[in-house]
């Protein structure tokens, strides 16, 4: 109930929340001034009554409806990333020139084209054009084997993530194929998604290579087409690649089941000796008691046809168990060996070509989020992405926040870009599980984590 200036307030048999305010006798300022009330004007009794009037739509068919996108980020990041130098300007130009020619003068055998592998011409263009110009020495160790790039001995090798033990794999299959014609080879993966990448790479890399094929009848292929067209069919390698659906869940199951029955239907139709060569990725599941037989009935077989047919399996983490007995004598030579051989620490023979500078800031005090930090910073800047594993969920949403920290302000960002980022941040706030507030927070600077 309204009442004027200096009147004193009458009550009904209740009280509102309005009536309740106005006996307060103290006032609180708000910092952006004080408000000047309606009803402090006697002119403007009616007007007051009008507005707050529950059913009257004049004010709300009046006001503009005013739509303002929130604000994501502070105007200036919290923390920068430490500065990346290059040391070529601090060293001298002679200094510098001989260090280069140092670094290039390799081993022969760091080559494919080296002639003790014996790969064509085609094929050693071919890895050249996706990057691959030399291996490093434990790749050639491997391939030097006596008797592994004939076929004559089987492979099991272990090589970090990353390191390039496909690559030995890739070369001693497909030299295998090559030399023998007749021959076919199974290459085994743990998940469809890498079977699909797998047959690019092998069809890019077998483009324009050719089997060796006696050309016996080349003056008849000159003169008929169709023969000629034939001729080049069986000179060319194929891949094809054995896995489920699209629909199809990408799981050990799918494939361990199709490399297996693909072994099989040979040996049912008596053409298992086309077989040549057969590659296990991933090897160490066969230690798995869930997924690992299928692995070994299918190596069982293969070693129990007593076929000639070279297995070559490899994984980044393979325990010694898996080992056959005839190599574990083989085996532990090699630990002896490299155990009483004197360590070199990497600094001292391979000079750094930058150098990440101290932080200036306490969070990244810790050398490895130093360098994190300032290298994802910096291949972002370059306009490319990076990918930092983690060793826990929660590791991996502290790193992700302390980069996103480092990145550039939303202000700075390109507006498309930006606009990307927030109509992402839209569709995930619509769904039902919600958003995480610390993805929330990391999105609009340009980085994202996964937990699961």
């Amino acid at each position: 109930m309204s009442a004027r200036s200096g009147q004193p307030f009458q009550f009904h048999g209740f009280q509102t929340t309005i009536d309740v305010a106005r006996q307060q006798n103290h006032d609180v300022a708000p910092l952006a001034g004080q408000k000047r009330l309606p009803d402090h004007n006697p002119d403007n009794a009616h007007k007051v009554s009008v507005l707050s009037h529950p059913t009257s739509t004049s004010h709300l068919s009046s006001r503009p409806v005013d739509f303002v996108r929130p604000s994501v980020a502070p105007l200036k990041s919290r923390i920068t990333a430490s500065e990346i130098r290059s040391v070529a300007a601090s060293i001298p130009e002679k200094e510098r020139e001989t260090a280069t020619t140092e670094d290039h003068v390799y081993d022969p055998c760091q080559y494919l084209k080296d002639p003790r592998y014996g790969l064509s011409p085609a094929l050693v263009a071919n890895f050249a054009s996706v990057g691959v110009k030399s291996i490093y020495p434990w790749q050639a160790s491997c391939l030097l084997v006596p008797g592994l790039l004939e076929g004559k001995k089987h492979l099991v090798y272990t090589a970090p993530t990353g390191g390039g033990k496909s690559l030995v794999a890739d070369v001693l299959m497909l030299k295998r194929i090559i030399e023998n014609p007749s021959r076919k080879a199974i290459l085994v993966l743990p998940y469809v998604a890498l079977v699909q990448e797998k047959l690019k790479w092998l069809r890019r890399i077998v483009q324009d290579v050719e089997k060796r094929i006696d050309d016996i009848d080349d003056q008849a292929a000159g003169v008929e087409p169709y023969h000629q067209r034939w001729k080049k069919l069986q000179k060319s390698i194929r891949v094809t690649g054995f896995f489920g659906g699209s629909r199809t869940t990408a799981t050990w199951a799918d494939t361990d089941i199709a490399a297996n029955s693909l072994i099989n239907t040979a040996i049912e139709e008596c053409n298992i000796g086309d077989l040549g060569v057969v590659v296990l990725d991933e090897l160490h599941m066969l230690d798995d008691e869930h997924r690992g037989y299928l692995l070994e009935l299918m190596v069982t077989k293969i070693l129990l046809l007593q076929q000639d047919i070279q297995i070559i399996g490899m994984s980044a983490t393979l325990s010694n168990a898996i080992y056959p007995a005839a190599t574990s004598r083989q085996l532990f030579q090699t630990i002896t060996r490299l155990a009483s051989m004197s360590t070199v620490s990497l600094t001292d023979t391979m000079p750094p070509h930058r150098i990440i500078q101290p932080p200036a800031f306490r969070e990244l005090a810790n050398p490895t989020t130093n360098a994190m930090v300032a290298l994802s910073v910096d291949t972002a800047a370059a306009g490319y992405g990076a990918l930092v594993f983690c060793g826990s969920r929660q590791a991996c949403q502290l790193h992700a926040s302390i980069i996103s920290e480092a990145m550039p302000v939303p202000a700075a960002v390109d507006p498309e870009e930006l606009s990307r980022r927030l109509d992402l941040l839209a569709e995930l706030r619509s769904l039902p599980s919600g958003l995480d507030p610390v993805l929330e927070n990391t999105l609009v600077r340009g980085v994202g984590f996964h937990r699961e």
